[in-house]
């Protein structure tokens, strides 16, 4: 997959489209696919020019953002299986390069609606192709995408992890810790600190994991595992309404593989069945 960012005044012959509507993804649940053909779609109310995102075998992937009163679907598309559905809800269907794609279009369609305007002069911005970015005759500083760095870590001691739950989960889903990365930390630093704040435990050992890009709404999370060093459990802010210590062979829900809490949990897990 080449990442791309560029504007086409028209689709590219061999092309497919990954439609938006109030942040919710196009989705066929009989093919299991967010990718369209422009052909299998009414689009005649699209304006121009249309953000390619990425190439893939000669395929490019266009992102669009469409009204909820627009009919979109082709004459030949069940409308009983295909629907805007949130993107968190087809997580566990995606494998990792299927997520990524459709996180980096959520993450795009974001900021393309959001940067019509120039935030400094409110005149129209532009879009410099050289640069790939949204631009103001003002002189105003480029509008890149943006992206939040944020960390996530799973807390361990020996057969036991630590796992949060936000009161937005699914029944019995936990989950590991995260956070914003504050100006001027570094990134074991807002671990150490996100930890302590929202479960009152101190860690130990933070050990580097893996990235991973995020679209709710943009960030980019970097995975750790880290050591239980002390302290009891207490909730210290409105973020979780459950943390406790499970057992690596008696685990409640767990995030998909496709996300980068999964992965953690299930590498770690992986790990101590060796021992």
């Amino acid at each position: 997959m080449k990442l791309i960012r560029e504007l086409h005044k028209s689709f590219k012959e061999d092309s497919k489209l990954i439609i938006f509507c109030d942040s919710k993804i196009l989705y066929d649940q009989s093919e299991n696919t967010y990718s369209f053909a422009p052909k299998d779609l009414n689009l005649k109310n699209q304006t121009k020019p249309f953000l390619s995102i990425a190439l893939i075998d000669d395929c490019y992937f266009y992102v669009v953002n469409v009204n909820k009163d627009e009919n979109i679907l082709g004459l030949f598309m069940n409308p009983e299986s295909i629907n805007f559905v949130d993107l968190r809800q087809i997580l566990g269907f995606l494998d990792q390069s299927s997520f990524l794609l459709a996180s980096r279009a959520s993450i795009l369609q974001a900021w393309i609606t959001s940067n019509d305007f120039c935030s400094i002069c409110g005149k129209s911005n532009l879009y410099n192709d050289k640069e790939g970015a949204f631009e103001c005759k003002c002189k105003s500083s480029p509008k890149y995408p943006t992206i939040s760095p944020c960390i996530i870590t799973l807390i361990h001691d020996e057969d036991q992890i630590l796992l949060g739950r936000s009161k937005f989960f699914p029944p019995n889903m936990y989950s590991t810790l995260a956070g914003f990365i504050e100006a001027g930390e570094n990134t074991e630093e807002a671990l150490v600190r996100e930890v302590k704040e929202e479960v009152n435990v101190d860690v130990s050992d933070i050990e580097y994991y893996s990235s991973q890009s995020w679209p709710f709404p943009a960030q980019l999370m970097l995975g750790y595992f880290c050591k239980y060093k002390s302290g009891k459990i207490v909730l210290n802010d409105n973020e979780l309404e459950d943390a406790r210590w499970f057992n690596v062979h008696e685990l409640p829900i767990i995030p998909p593989a496709a996300s980068i809490s999964g992965q953690l949990i299930r590498s770690y897990i992986e790990g101590r069945l060796k021992l």
